[in-house]
């Protein structure tokens, strides 16, 4: 009875210790779980780093044109500064001016 018994308390401390390796691989510093939230960081910058890469593409093909093409220049200074090119007209048009007076005329 009493091997019994002690062979008993070698298997709850093996379990014991068993649970306890498991317990710090998954939770531990170096453990599963913060390989997890270290890959989901990572894979949020890749995401992060492609799009500045478009934008970066986008930029230097702005600075290519704005090097290089008169057209795209002039355009880009209608579009942002309103300068106007040759030729070109602004027509402004208001609208006229409503009189108190003239609403209470109708009646």
């Amino acid at each position: 009875m009493r091997k019994t018994i002690e062979v008993l308390k070698g298997k709850y401390i093996l379990l014991a210790g068993l649970v306890l390796v498991a317990v710090v691989t998954v939770f531990g510093d170096k453990g599963i779980y913060e390989l997890y939230k270290v890959r989901q960081e990572r894979d949020g910058i890749l995401v992060y780093n492609r799009a500045l890469e478009s934008e970066n593409r986008e930029l230097e093909k702005q600075i290519r044109l704005l090097e290089t093409d008169k057209q795209y220049i002039g355009q880009i200074a209608r579009k942002e500064l309103g300068k106007l090119g040759r030729n070109e007209l602004v027509y402004k048009i208001e609208a006229p001016a409503r009189d108190k007076n003239s609403a209470t005329d109708r009646k």
